[in-house]
């Protein structure tokens, strides 16, 4: 019989310090420079090793989406992975906290992480959330 390899990573939530308007530019984003911090509020990631499926689950699971649009299903296209994961969410969605971005990040760190420049193609907080840390963050959004 084969073993199934389990593992449970934690994603945490990234609080915003402040956000500068820096400059805006001419296809309409904004240059921004901000300062963030990895908070203790986590979502709960468990991967299982040659299975494929997405759950998503817990307390602020509602209106989460399971599809390739999800960050977590494509982060996993872009280390060209397949696995089963289960998402226990705790970080609201919506509310800035950087809660997709997280658990995308906690993936490309399972996968041996990505440059910036690939996390960035999954969403803005995404490089930030893949190092932690606290961090002054400049770019466009």
């Amino acid at each position: 019989t084969k073993q199934v390899r389990m593992t449970v990573l934690l994603a945490p939530a990234k609080l915003t310090w402040y956000l500068e308007i820096t400059g805006k530019r001419e296809d309409g984003y904004h240059e921004l420079r901000s300062e963030m911090t990895a908070i203790e509020l986590c979502d709960r990631i468990t991967i299982v090793d040659d299975t494929d499926y997405l759950h998503i689950e817990g307390p602020t699971a509602v209106g989460v989406v399971t599809d390739a649009t999800n960050l977590v299903s494509r982060a996993l296209a872009l280390v060209g992975r397949n696995a089963g994961v289960t998402v226990e969410k705790f970080i609201p969605t919506g509310g800035g906290l950087g809660g997709g971005s997280a658990d995308a990040a906690a993936i490309l760190r399972w996968a041996g992480g990505v440059s910036n420049e690939e996390a960035l193609g999954l969403g803005s907080d995404v490089p930030f959330c893949q190092l932690g840390g606290r961090a002054l963050v400049e770019g466009i959004g």
